[in-house]
């Protein structure tokens, strides 16, 4: 069932996008990457803020916080991208067909991904993901476009878009990877111990037990 979703998804949004053309798939693109990387690494404060406004809800905020985080980022950044390239670039029709092809199957699959990432925190029941017990291991959790997504993010966080251990104001303590690569480095890597998945299945089953998610 859940893969269906995933596969209407796809579908619809290679549909929506490709009609747009090629030079404003590849801005959609751009923009729904850092949107999507902004969300995943800044929902915590996000969803911290809400619980200090109105707490009665605090287990729906991570999942509103996503979301409120990544619409945020895509209006400001489809907002200043539509102003600082206020005219499409044209090409030829054999590279237009092609390229708009291939790049809105891009964004669908990136949507994807970041999309099964947030359902992950949603407080959904275990059943929706087919699980009748708890799972023992971190392997045992997850589908392919969450992992995907939370391998690019681990990735990114090493690399081009790392952060200091000691930045971030709001955010979560830092843990100190396990990782070998990652020993003395001052960096901040996400999900360090690769725990975040099996984190939001032990959270479900918790969820599950109560009578309604309202404190």
């Amino acid at each position: 069932m859940l893969y269906l979703i995933f596969f209407g998804m796809f579908v619809l949004i290679v549909a929506s996008t490709w009609w747009f053309g090629l030079w404003s798939n590849v801005v959609t693109l751009i923009n729904l990457m850092i949107a999507a990387l902004l969300a995943s690494s800044l929902y915590q404060p996000m969803s911290q803020a809400l619980k200090g406004i109105d707490d009665s809800y605090a287990d729906l905020f991570d999942f509103i916080g996503v979301w409120a985080v990544f619409c945020i980022a895509m209006f400001v950044l489809r907002g200043a991208t539509d102003a600082l390239s206020a005219f499409r670039l044209k090409f030829d029709p054999l590279t237009e067909m092609i390229g708009r092809s291939l790049v809105s199957i891009w964004i669908a699959g990136v949507f994807i991904c970041f999309a099964a990432f947030s359902m992950q925190i949603a407080p959904l029941p275990p059943s929706f993901y087919g699980r009748e017990t708890p799972a023992t291991k971190p392997s045992e959790v997850g589908t392919m476009p969450d992992k995907l997504w939370l391998a690019f993010v681990q990735s990114r966080s090493r690399g081009a878009l790392a952060a200091s251990q000691s930045a971030g104001a709001g955010l979560p303590e830092y843990r100190l990877p396990d990782h070998p690569d990652d020993e003395g480095s001052d960096k901040r890597v996400f999900d360090p111990h690769g725990e975040f998945l099996f984190e939001m299945e032990d959270r479900r089953w918790k969820l599950s037990k109560k009578e309604r998610l309202r404190n």
